[in-house]
């Protein structure tokens, strides 16, 4: 059996709903749930086991149902578009926050309403949560054992309790936000005696203090994207981030490849080193040509040690990336631009042949790019990486034109 560990990150949680709809899909089991801040409030309703209720909560989620706050108001703010009157009722807000702090009735509300005390603590898992003593900066690691009957969800909202929220106090103490000591408590459940952890990360910095060992085996599913702020509780932004944890999920645990899709791909690297032995002579000569490589050299030999390590680089790809990693992540480039829907799995060969067919390349509008620069700074790679975008869109014209064919 696996343990989950769930780290903390506000509004980004959406994700871990996401991660949690794959793992039960694919009917990988867990006995143990651990996290802190939005990971221990996601993680109470992992234990009670509604997955329906969770994605309930996350798919219609927005900040007045977590904080009370003027949610008009806050919207025109991230947009910048305030007006006067604006300004000063928000100038008042910040007094008042700076005094009193955030009230967080709103969230004990809602976790009052969706979170079973009884059933999390009959469902018989372990469950620990990180939060810290505010009265003398300690650490308190508990487990569901160790929380007094009836205050589960006291403990689990302090777990989450930033510095900007209202004080409140457990059995006299000031509980803050977990996250201040440790925002992925992978050792609650490593103590446990679990060997095998799903840990799954929310992007940013984030203070952790688990050091790898041998014994245990941790699988970290993290976001190859931002998953925006913390206290972007916007309905888009949680429906995207469940769907990034949702397939993230699944390239972990079926292989799937691609950074912005997701690709079932059943090809070696030799099968995508002969794509680009695929490319036309004549092609390859025009694509040398306009980027300002110097003649007299073979076109392909120019393709493999200059053309591909500048694409790669481009992409932010690092140096050891394969001819697979390369052109997928040129393709998914294309798909991109061209709009194609992007939370689906694909075969490889519908992916090709849907960018192949439907993507429009900027590169195909544009002049030659050796016709922008002086004869003098044709072919220098450190021009053409200041033209990232045609560079890129240049070689993404001719990969497709090829396997059009």
């Amino acid at each position: 059996m696996y343990g989950v560990v769930l780290e903390g990150g506000g509004a980004r949680g959406a994700y871990q709903i996401g991660v949690w709809q794959a793992l039960q899909e694919l009917g990988i089991e867990y006995r143990g749930v651990a996290g802190t801040s939005v990971g221990a409030l996601n993680g109470a309703m992992m234990v009670q086991g509604d997955l329906d209720q969770a994605l309930e909560i996350w798919s219609e989620i927005r900040l007045s149902r977590i904080l009370s706050v003027d949610e008009d108001l806050f919207d025109r703010l991230r947009r910048l578009s305030l007006s006067s009157d604006d300004a000063s009722t928000l100038l008042q807000h910040f007094r008042n926050i700076f005094k009193d702090g955030v009230d967080t009735a709103p969230l004990r509300s809602l976790m009052g309403e969706f979170v079973d005390e009884s059933r999390v603590r009959a469902a018989g898992q372990t469950f620990g949560f990180v939060t810290v003593s505010l009265s003398n900066w300690n650490p308190l690691k508990l487990y569901l054992e160790d929380v007094p009957a009836g205050q589960l969800i006291d403990y689990l909202l302090a777990s989450a309790r930033l510095l900007i929220f209202k004080k409140e106090r457990i059995n006299g103490k000031l509980l803050l936000d977990g996250g201040l000591y440790d925002n992925l408590p992978i050792d609650l459940l490593a103590a446990r005696g679990f060997k095998r952890i799903i840990a799954v990360r929310l992007g940013g910095f984030s203070r952790t203090r688990w050091q790898e060992t041998r014994d245990v085996e941790v699988t970290y599913i993290r976001p190859r994207e931002s998953l925006g702020g913390i206290l972007d509780f916007s309905l888009e932004r949680a429906r995207k981030n469940i769907k990034l944890g949702y397939f993230d999920t699944l390239k972990v645990f079926k292989g799937y490849r691609g950074r912005r899709y997701c690709l079932e791909v059943d090809q070696d690297d030799d099968y995508f080193f002969h794509l680009l032995l695929n490319i036309e002579d004549e092609q390859l000569a025009a694509l040398s040509d306009d980027f300002g490589l110097p003649g007299g050299t073979s076109s392909r030999r120019s393709l493999l040690e200059r053309i591909i390590p500048l694409v790669a680089e481009l992409l932010g790809l690092n140096s050891a990336a394969s001819y697979s990693e390369i052109l997928i992540a040129v393709l998914e480039r294309a798909a991109a631009s061209s709009g194609l829907e992007r939370f689906r799995i694909y075969s490889w060969d519908d992916f090709r042949q849907q960018v192949a067919r439907c993507c429009q390349i900027r590169g195909a509008r544009l002049a030659p790019i050796s016709k922008r620069l002086p004869r003098a700074l044709k072919g220098n790679e450190l021009v053409l990486r200041t033209l990232r975008e045609p560079v890129l869109d240049r070689f993404t014209e001719v990969l497709v034109s090829s396997l059009r064919r």
